[in-house]
């Protein structure tokens, strides 16, 4: 049977509702935080969100399925949020409800005999790219986290159909299981090629509701591998400039703005000199996570022939702002 939509707050009884923390006392929190209270702290502001979010290209997915290690991170970490939201909700709570979070809207749940099947529409306007494979790894994860919390039963959640892949909706199929996943990856050429594409097809919309995005970012950013993380970004910039020739530093910077929550972008040019600054809000002011899109510009201003330099700042607020300088091309 469909998840039974509600129009009441998803919030069970049996759960004391935490009140809501304004922007600045999540920024303090989040400086002050390791990954472990930031992720409590994201999944508290995502459940009090009045807000369903609107979805970009997920660049966190494309990375995850780089390779098989990154794509078990993905999905793991997505478990760890599937479970937090459902025992934080309440077991009772459908399944819907927690999508809608996450940028996956109209889910529809049809329990068979030896496994579940969702189908799911991605929250975003106009036609995502055709990459020619699935990507919602981490959404698989929050799936089965949410599954085999609410009915004790270790489920295996996997994509089989995908709007990435040229499908009208995703569908994922979850069956029980005592075993982890097995996820080969992409490569990274593939991967880079895919981000570049995303970046340059079409225009981002601002996201709704921002902090799941930077939840799902949060293995990404963590210092062991977040260098690697922006090696690969760079690349990915690297290939902007070999697939979209004609690509305007501002329209780059503008989707870039627009996808990573941004508070607004700018650009200024100065004789040889052009300075893109974004400015960002207190719940993303994570320079790991800024450094992101940071790279992706690096590597676009690369691939024309340009040099450039970014530079970090903080904000009398406490928040970030990145400039990133890009030089003519001498002749």
């Amino acid at each position: 049977m469909p998840v039974a939509k509600r129009k009441k707050k998803y919030q069970s009884s049996s759960v004391k509702k935490r009140p809501r923390r304004t922007k600045k006392q999540a920024m303090s929190k989040t400086q002050q935080s390791t990954s472990y209270d930031l992720e409590d702290l994201l999944v508290e502001m995502l459940i009090n969100s009045k807000e369903k979010a609107l979805n970009g290209t997920d660049i966190e997915n494309l990375i995850y399925g780089a390779t098989g290690g990154l794509a078990l991170m993905g999905y793991g970490f997505g478990f760890s949020v599937g479970r937090a939201l459902t025992l934080k909700l309440g077991p009772k709570t459908p399944l819907n409800a927690i999508l809608d979070r996450i940028g996956l809207h109209d889910s529809l749940y049809y329990p068979l005999k030896d496994k579940v099947i969702i189908t799911s529409r991605l929250g975003a306007s106009g036609n995502p790219p055709n990459i020619g494979n699935g990507i919602h790894l981490y959404e698989a994860g929050v799936i089965s986290g949410y599954l085999s919390t609410s009915t004790g039963v270790h489920m295996n959640v996997s994509e089989k159909r995908c709007v990435y892949n040229g499908a009208e909706e995703c569908m994922f199929e979850a069956s029980p299981s005592s075993q982890k996943p097995e996820f080969a990856g992409n490569g990274i050429n593939n991967t880079t090629w895919a981000i570049a594409l995303a970046l340059t097809r079409r225009r981002y919309h601002k996201l709704k509701n921002e902090y799941y995005r930077v939840l799902a970012y949060l293995p990404l950013i963590d210092s062991r591998i977040s260098e690697q993380i922006i090696k690969l970004m760079i690349m990915a910039g690297e290939r902007i400039g070999e697939i979209q020739e004609g690509t305007k530093p501002d329209s780059l910077a503008s989707n870039l703005a627009n996808y990573f929550g941004a508070k607004d972008a700018s650009m200024e040019k100065k004789g040889i000199k052009t300075i893109i600054k974004l400015r960002y809000e207190s719940y993303n002011s994570l320079q790991a996570f800024i450094a992101m899109p940071a790279a992706v510009m690096k590597g676009f201003a690369k691939s024309t022939g340009r040099s450039s330099d970014v530079r970090f700042t903080t904000n009398k607020d406490g928040t970030y702002t990145t400039a990133i300088t890009l030089y003519k091309k001498r002749i």
